[in-house]
């Protein structure tokens, strides 16, 4: 500060005003990043000196830099002030370049005070004024600045739209500092929304593009960034190490933006690791410096990471605090990720307090903001369609591009050198007619035509040929691509399904509850809207279910995803609950997470499904059934189960069918009617059937007829001397022997088992 006062007496002399006025910007502009208080300083004399020079233009240029300034130093309500200012001197006289100048600072000042609306609205008014004056530089900034805001709101297909665009004019502008903001912003967006390698890449133009520059901050940004997509992609020990890093570099540089930003990033990989300490003050040091620096970005996700670190050190009311605040912070800043991610941590810190009653409140809220984050994630899907839409677009228009001008330069490089030939040929003949036959300079002229017609018509066949042979190999690229395309939409379906295996039970963990069994599991398109389900429950019971969801395929498979996770958390929270009472409150759930409220017109997706809870205390079962029956097997000389069960019989054994109510997991006309409890005792030698309808509806044999429910049952009576393996076995090759020539037409689960 001294220096500065010493330098501004110095502007005083020996200079015109505007001189002095020019510097004082000059030196206010190199200091606003590395000495904020300075910069300010300098502002403030450029200001007093357009005062005295009495020129408007001086005083917009003034008041801009010293609100500039100010954002700097995150004193944003001066920031305001002066930008304010600024802008309604700049529109009183007519500057719209120092207008839309004007809306970005005052966009990004709202920006950092998580005034999203606001912000949005600046950069708009701001991009219909550079658009006005065709400033592309400005335009492109702008955009950038745009496409931020509705990264933060979930704007995905908006926000990749305008950052490309402003990418594309740093581009053709060769604006070297620009094209390393832009990408950057990129990457963010791309980390955002969890396509990591996309992220990675344009970081990586990012960081060449600033160490090419030299910009040391640049370059800071782009590994704190480097470390975040790490941290995401889950390599943790990577990310420590480059946070670690950029750590002691903004220590150095006394960046307190920056060593925020890393404090908080290492504490929550310390928390990810359990080292609770370490986190607590990584956490807490991060936390300090934002509250110094009036920031507001991450606030509320630091107070969630800082409550879930108390809560598991056993510091439950400190923790609630902590989660209290953070819940407050993100409902101000409409931040509905953050308000998610709070409910669930305020829904788990009640359930370990033993206060279920809240716990499942604010499982209930995490769950009725579901639908929001949802559309979030399909406009993730849509932001990532249109990208790659747009770079394979761009990829095939650069190729025709370059055909065309190859084939351009060929033609004209083929018709110079026929050009040149022809007037060689014509020189040669005429020095040689000339010379001889003088007199017959006529007939030379009408052969001097004819072989330019020649060469004319030769020119055109072979210009021809080259549009013809360019045409086809466009073609042929065409049809590679779409090949290509196909290939990737299938493998991403095939990767799919091992992701839907994996959350399936494994058969070593169903020999750990069954004492037998068997599964055929036979998805119509690679992955399967039929699940099965085993688990040990907290009261000793062991439950087993199979359920057939709305579709098959890829929607069949997120409907099947919806229902494992629903029954393994709506397990967790309930205990000696009957089998129909879990049905129930199961479709509650899966009802509250499709928004089901029966209005016209809206989805009506949920899921049929069998439950059995084992009690082998009591050698009993309760069955329950959303549309999907029991059927059991006992030899004939044993007690049935009463005259009310429909049975068939044959050779020594007896089938049984226990049927569900005729209501799905999902919206049903009748209203919320309760699923009914059927209690049997079971034999040891009883066998179980759960299945799915796609057996029963499949279509084939020699009048192409469905296969129906009594053929089932026939033929699960004449396998009961087999073993479970083999009856799979029987079962798979009576369906392929059935359904013959025709097309599968639905997914197949049928899961048999001994207890």
């Amino acid at each position: 500060p001294i220096t500065c006062l010493v330098f501004i007496t110095h502007l005083t002399y020996g200079q015109d005003e505007k001189s002095q006025f020019d510097m004082a910007i000059l030196k206010a502009e190199q200091q606003r990043v590395s000495n904020p208080d300075s910069a300010v300083l300098f502002a403030q004399r450029a200001l007093n000196i357009a005062m005295q020079i009495d020129n408007p233009i001086y005083v917009i240029r003034a008041e801009h830099i010293l609100g500039y300034c100010y954002y700097s130093r995150n004193d944003f309500e001066l920031a305001l002030v002066h930008l304010n200012k600024s802008y309604l001197l700049a529109k009183e006289h007519d500057q719209e370049s120092w207008v839309a100048q004007n809306l970005n600072r005052i966009g990004n000042v709202y920006q950092l005070k998580s005034d999203y609306s606001h912000a949005l609205q600046s950069y708009l008014s701001a991009l219909e004024i550079n658009q006005r004056l065709e400033d592309k530089i400005q335009i492109a900034r702008t955009q950038v600045n745009i496409g931020t805001i509705y990264s933060f709101t979930g704007g995905y297909s908006k926000a990749i739209e305008h950052m490309l665009a402003a990418l594309e004019t740093y581009e053709k502008e060769m604006d070297r500092e620009g094209i390393a903001w832009t990408s950057l912003s990129i990457a963010r967006l791309f980390n955002r929304i969890e396509i990591y390698d996309k992220a990675l890449q344009y970081n990586d133009l990012a960081l060449n593009q600033y160490r090419s520059l030299g910009n040391q901050n640049g370059i800071l940004l782009s590994l704190t960034e480097q470390a975040n997509i790490y941290y995401h992609s889950g390599l943790n020990k990577k990310a420590l190490d480059i946070a670690k890093v950029v750590l002691e570099s903004n220590i150095q540089n006394q960046n307190i933006h920056g060593q925020a930003a890393n404090y908080l990033l290492i504490g929550i990989i310390n928390y990810e690791l359990g080292e609770l300490s370490l986190a607590n003050d990584n956490l807490l040091k991060a936390l300090d410096l934002k509250q110094t620096i009036n920031d507001s970005i991450d606030i509320a996700k630091l107070n969630r990471y800082l409550g879930e670190v108390q809560i598991k050190k056993g510091n439950s009311k400190e923790g609630f605090n902590y989660l209290n605040s953070a819940l407050r912070v993100a409902l101000e800043q409409r931040m509905m990720d953050d308000v998610r991610d709070i409910y669930q941590s305020l829904s788990q810190a009640y359930r370990l307090k033993g206060d279920y009653k809240s716990a499942l409140e604010y499982y209930g809220f995490h769950s009725s903001i579901k639908d929001s984050i949802n559309a979030g994630e399909i406009s993730k899907l849509e932001m990532q369609f249109d990208f790659d839409k747009r770079e394979r677009e761009q990829e095939i228009l650069t190729k025709q591009r370059e055909a065309f001008q190859q084939a351009r330069l060929e033609r004209q490089r083929m018709y110079s050198l026929f050009i040149s030939i022809a007037l060689l040929l014509t020189m040669a003949l005429a020095s040689v007619i000339f010379y001889f036959l003088r007199e017959k300079q006529k007939i030379n002229k009408l052969l001097v035509a004819q072989n330019q017609e020649i060469l004319r018509q030769k020119a055109e066949i072979e210009d021809q040929k080259q549009e013809i042979e360019s045409q086809r190999d466009l073609a042929e690229r065409q049809r590679d691509q779409i090949a290509d395309q196909q290939k990737q939409i299938t493998d991403s379906i095939k990767y799919a399904s091992r992701i839907q295996a994996a959350v399936l039970p494994r058969s070593q963990n169903l020999k750990n509850y069954l004492r037998d069994f068997f599964v055929y599991y036979q998805p119509k398109n690679i992955v399967s809207g039929d699940f099965y389900w085993v688990t040990p429950l907290s009261d000793g019971r062991i439950a087993v279910a199979v359920a057939d969801c709305t579709g098959h395929g890829v929607p069949g498979a997120f409907m099947s995803m919806l229902g494992i996770t629903l029954l393994k958390e709506l397990t967790a929270m309930h205990i000696n609950e009957s089998a129909g009472e879990i049905l129930f409150k199961l479709r509650q759930l899966v009802m509250a997470s499709l928004n089901q409220t029966g209005s016209e017109g809206e989805s009506h997706d949920g899921m049929d499904m069998g439950l059995v809870l084992i009690d082998k205390q009591s050698n009993e079962i309760e069955y329950a059934g959303a549309y999907l029956p029991l059927l059991i097997a006992r030899k004939s000389d044993l007690e049935g189960f009463g005259a009310d069960q429909p049975v068939e019989s044959f050779d020594g054994y007896s089938i049984y069918e226990f049927k569900g109510n005729k209501m799905p997991i999902g919206f049903h006309v009748i209203g919320e009617k309760p699923f009914v409890t059927h209690k049997i005792k079971y034999q040891p030698s009883d066998v179980f059937y759960l299945f799915s309808d796609g057996y029963t509806d499949q279509f084939g044999g020699p009048s192409n007829l469905k296969y129906m429910l009594i053929n089932f049952k026939k033929l699960l009576l004449g396998i009961q001397q087999y073993s479970l393996e083999e009856q799979r076995r029987i079962i798979e090759k009576n369906f392929e022997e059935y359904r013959g020539i025709q097309k599968q037409v639905d997914d197949i689960l049928v899961l048999g088992f001994k207890v």
